[in-house]
């Protein structure tokens, strides 16, 4: 589980956008794995860069984390980023200093409901045998006008338990009413300083698409667009009428008597909250070969 540029240039704009307070939840303790370079370029021109390089310049570093390398803790990358959250960590056991214990697998105690401002999922949900229990789980927990991120792997990587598509995060989310949902995919396809920092192409994930004639869509050619790591960037916005336990149906299979959860996007489209942007170029993949994906941007 960890915490890479991608996702925290989201949390970033996320407190920009609503400052992050009161209860934060990780689900699972985090490895930071973004470059000391990167993180001083992220928070020079923000509160936080005093308490970073304080860190730094004290070598205070992770020494919990099964891949922690000279990397900050998660606690402390949140006090950079917002000096008024409450860090919690939940987790199956406490070995890497979890104060609460819960398996997601599991229907949470209800202790822990409604309790939570902020959630981040980075990369457990990918890890569990029950993903449905684990996202209900998640939603409980959280407080009406909370939100929750998600960083998860999108495509077939070494080691990932799980793959999941943007439209199972966008579809629960629109079903369940929720006032604000981004769903993003990022692809890296050339290697960086290490196995988790890397740039990615930056695309935003859409229901609706032009459905080109004659084009088969579980083609060969369509999924060789897909040339490198792909991963889901998630934000999420808990409404007063919003729920937790809604079924969508996958989109080829809605007829008259489901919910078109799709409409939903118009709403998503139409809220303040800034879409994530990154540097355009001329040259690109198109996954799948779908505008499903709209492309925004590279180096991010």
């Amino acid at each position: 589980m960890g915490i890479n540029k991608q996702i925290l240039k989201l949390l970033l704009a996320e407190e920009d956008y609503k400052p992050i307070n009161g209860e934060f939840l990780c689900i699972g303790k985090q490895t930071v794995n973004v470059s000391q370079s990167d993180l001083e370029n992220l928070f020079i021109n923000r509160a936080g860069y005093s308490y970073l390089k304080n860190l730094y310049d004290n070598n205070i570093f992770d020494i919990s984390t099964r891949h922690s390398n000279n990397t900050i803790y998660d606690h402390d990358l949140l006090k950079c980023i917002s000096d008024s959250a409450h860090y919690n960590c939940l987790d199956r056991s406490d070995y890497e200093g979890a104060n609460i214990i819960q398996d997601m697998n599991e229907i949470i105690k209800n202790d822990y409901v409604g309790k939570f401002d902020f959630i981040y999922d980075g990369g457990c949900l990918d890890n569990v045998f029950d993903p449905v229990t684990f996202l209900i789980n998640s939603n409980k927990m959280l407080k009406p006008g909370g939100r929750i991120a998600h960083l998860n792997v999108a495509g077939s990587t070494l080691g990932a338990y799980l793959m999941l598509s943007p439209e199972w995060f966008f579809s629960y989310y629109a079903v369940n009413n929720y006032t604000d949902c981004k769903v993003y995919v990022a692809i890296a396809n050339e290697d960086g300083p290490s196995r988790h920092i890397f740039d990615t192409h930056l695309y935003e994930w859409q229901p609706f698409f032009t459905r080109k004639n004659g084009f088969n869509y579980s083609m060969i050619d369509a999924s060789k667009t897909i040339d490198g790591i792909m991963f889901c960037l998630v934000i999420a916005e808990k409404g007063d009428n919003s729920s937790c336990d809604k079924r969508p149906i996958q989109m080829q299979y809605l007829d008259e008597q489901s919910v078109d959860w799709r409409q939903k996007y118009y709403e998503f489209s139409a809220t303040n909250r800034p879409k994530l942007s990154a540097i355009l170029k001329n040259t690109y993949m198109q996954p799948y070969s779908s505008d499903h994906y709209k492309y925004l941007g590279s180096n991010f």
